[in-house]
């Protein structure tokens, strides 16, 4: 919790309404607080997946820029959750990588990251 109140302060002009994010489970509009997907984003995933999210760090991978938030939220919350039945974990479970970059994710902050991605081009 005090690490969502650190990032929410460091948040930028380019904050991601996460109103207007998807609900990793349903899909649906989410809560209307204001958190930065940009700033996480940063933090936790441009030195493999590239500052634009045009780099893969696997050859099997394609870049995540533009992706469908919903189905790339669903992709986190798999590395998250180390949930085998979904598409990214399945492929790369052995991704020690992924899984610690996603361990402590809130479901809002991967719905934020999800949606900052999705707008990349």
């Amino acid at each position: 919790m005090v690490a969502l109140f650190a990032s929410v302060s460091l948040m930028s002009a380019e904050q991601v309404d996460v109103n207007k994010s998807v609900d990793v489970n349903t899909s649906t509009p989410t809560a209307s607080t204001k958190i930065d997907g940009k700033v996480f984003y940063e933090k936790r995933c441009s030195v493999c997946h590239g500052e634009k999210a045009e780099k893969t760090p696997l050859k099997r991978m394609v870049p995540l820029a533009g992706m469908d938030a919903g189905a790339l939220a669903r992709k986190i919350r798999a590395y998250r959750d180390q949930d085998e039945r979904h598409g990214a974990y399945a492929i790369y479970e052995d991704s020690v990588v992924m899984q610690e970059a996603t361990y402590s994710l809130p479901d809002v902050q991967i719905s934020a990251i999800a949606t900052y991605i999705s707008q990349l081009k």
